[in-house]
């Protein structure tokens, strides 16, 4: 099973169905997600909106209500003059003015010194004997200094039930009495479900600083009554009443409840709702489960996406990879034509153009191989020119005409050795051994020829002597040693050559004592092709030619790197890969085999 998923997940198809399809999902699922925040919270801010706008209408309405019994009582106050002492015309004005308010208003009456009242109902004008429970409403209207309108706690009154008491002083017949009119809470109430529009989420109500509820809302499922007193989780309401904020959230019976409230200056109520977002939870489920199909829908969308988008790259994908495994076992015959003009169509005509070069290349790859081995033994023979050859032979007559015999045959066999290493045999790599062997021929020659000692200094690891290198590779530095740091022979000098193993590579270094160069010049000998550069191709073609066979057959951490200092010498080192299991050259048997 994990094999079969790792096969389909390394499968570029799949992957592109994959991340189409997560790219689609996901970014449908992000603006479902940023709309249906964006929604929620629009709704909520507008119903919070809504219940402020409600709270400041039911301020709004308190103080009217406030007003209009100040009005009321204001009136009797007026009139108490024209009354003239005649407690009839009192008792004629209280129930005219109960009768016009009878709606918002339970009852108003006059209290006398006594505890017994002028009632303004039908009810208190008989029942209106002595009550001591009227006694702290009559000293309640003359505690005030400035004669104003003063309201009371909300209390059980015997006539009125659950109320609000608002009262003045006045004075009838020099008899000191309270015009008292009791609040009407039934209506308010009616009035204040109205002003909320009956919603179920929002509750407003009304209660005194001492969290006493005045008006209780109606059907709360958040809190309870008792004792006239507001109750939610074993708390009191006067903590909401002694809340310093306007706006704060709670929890209720379990439900996060958001709190307004207000303080109406005039009778220092406070005015309060609850908003517990009944209605928004309602309304955002409905959104949830459109929002759900929704998902559904793009997963399904999603999905036909992904698979259409991959298909358009798997159909073509696999046709070129069918081809190009017809090329990869060997058929260059292929013919990727495609009649599609997109990039896929753009790729098959490159590709067969590539295949129709490849074919071209590989009909004359053998013949540039061949050329490429021809100009390399010639490039070998090159070194081996007339001036060498006419030299050397001046050199045995020279040593002819001065008598030294005994070194003719020496210099005629070292010359020999020579001719037939870099001419007769044409393999390509020969142990270092054998190109040792070969430098020492060359510097026997060099010496006689110049009548110079070019002492030869060997650092040889044994273990490296077998290790294959290029023909007619050190030769050719040992020669630029003689003729640049030695002054072309004219004097003397020691060269040493040393050989080791290291890293993986073998490290050969040819070191002369002569009169080295600049290190701009040094920079230069392997850089450019000397015939592209118009150099001397005597002087610079055999350092030259090596460092590029060497790259050439063993690639670009190989080859030829150059130190030269001034007055103190050159050292050329040359890398090979340590590698004694290569094919070696082997004149002998070749020669054998053309005997």
């Amino acid at each position: 099973m994990r094999d079969w998923m790792k096969k389909w997940f390394h499968n570029i198809s799949f992957r592109l169905f994959l991340v189409c399809f997560v790219f689609v999902l996901s970014s449908e699922a992000i603006l479902s997600g940023l709309s249906y925040r964006y929604i929620k919270n629009e709704i909520t801010t507008s119903q919070l909106n809504q219940a402020t706008q409600l709270l400041h209408k039911e301020e709004e309405y308190i103080d009217l209500y406030f007003l209009l019994v100040q009005n009321t009582i204001s009136q009797l106050s007026s009139s108490a003059n024209s009354w003239r002492n005649d407690l009839n015309a009192a008792q004629a004005a209280l129930e005219n003015a109960y009768r016009e308010n009878s709606v918002m208003l339970t009852d108003v009456y006059m209290i006398r010194k006594d505890l017994s009242i002028l009632g303004g109902n039908s009810v208190t004008k008989v029942i209106n004997d002595t009550r001591e429970d009227r006694d702290p409403l009559y000293k309640m209207a003359y505690s005030n200094a400035y004669g104003s309108v003063t309201v009371s706690q909300p209390y059980q009154n015997f006539f009125s039930g659950w109320t609000v008491t608002f009262t003045k002083a006045i004075t009838i017949a020099d008899e000191p009495m309270a015009v008292a009119v009791d609040l009407n809470l039934t209506a308010l109430q009616e009035r204040l479900q109205k002003i909320g529009g009956g919603s179920n989420d929002l509750q407003l109500g009304i209660m005194d600083k001492e969290g006493r509820v005045i008006l209780e809302p109606v059907g709360s499922r958040l809190f309870n009554v008792v004792d006239h007193r507001l109750r939610f989780d074993d708390r009191d309401g006067r903590e909401l009443a002694e809340a310093k904020d306007d706006v704060f959230q709670e929890r209720m019976n379990g439900t996060n409840v958001t709190i307004m409230k207000s303080i109406n200056p005039r009778t220092k109520w406070i005015i309060f709702a609850f908003y517990d977002g009944t209605t928004l939870q309602t309304s955002l489920k409905r959104i949830e489960t459109f929002f759900i199909g929704l998902l559904l829908l793009g997963f399904v969308l999603s999905a036909m996406t992904a698979g259409f988008v991959a298909r358009m790259i798997r159909t073509p994908v696999y046709y070129l990879i069918r081809k190009i495994s017809q090329v990869r076992h060997g058929d260059l015959n292929v013919n990727i034509s495609s009649s599609r003009r997109d990039e896929f169509g753009k790729l098959a005509e490159t590709f067969d153009e590539m295949l129709q070069q490849i074919r071209t290349l590989i009909e004359h790859v053998n013949l540039g191989e061949r050329k490429k081995k021809e100009l390399e033994i010639q490039v070998l023979q090159s070194q081996i020119n007339p001036h060498f050859l006419y030299n050397t032979l001046g050199s045995i007559s020279n040593v002819v005409a001065f008598g030294r015999y005994h070194e003719v045959d020496n210099l005629i066999e070292a010359l020999i050795s020579i001719l037939e290493y870099g001419i007769t045999d044409f393999s390509d790599r020969v142990s270092l051994e054998q190109e040792l062997r070969n430098v020492k021929d060359y510097l026997y020659i060099q010496k006689i020829r110049y009548d110079c000692e070019f002492e030869l200094i060997e650092q040889i690891d044994p273990v490296t002597l077998q290790l294959p290198v290029l023909r007619m590779a050190l030769q050719p530095i040992v020669e630029n040693s003689i003729f640049h740091g030695y002054a072309g022979g004219r004097k003397s000098g020691a060269i040493r050559l040393s050989a080791i193993r290291r890293e993986g590579m073998l490290i050969i270094e040819v070191e002369d004592e002569g009169v080295g160069m600049t290190p701009e010049k040094t920079t230069e000998l392997l850089l450019a092709d000397p015939v592209e550069k118009k150099l001397d191709q005597r002087k610079r073609i055999g350092l030259y030619n090596i460092h590029q066979r060497i790259r050439l057959n063993y690639g670009e951490p190989y080859g030829l790197n150059v130190w030269s200092e001034q007055g103190r010498g050159t050292c050329v080192t040359l890398t090979f890969p340590d590698d004694i299991g290569q094919e070696l050259g082997k004149p002998e048997q070749r020669e054998e085999g053309e005997a």
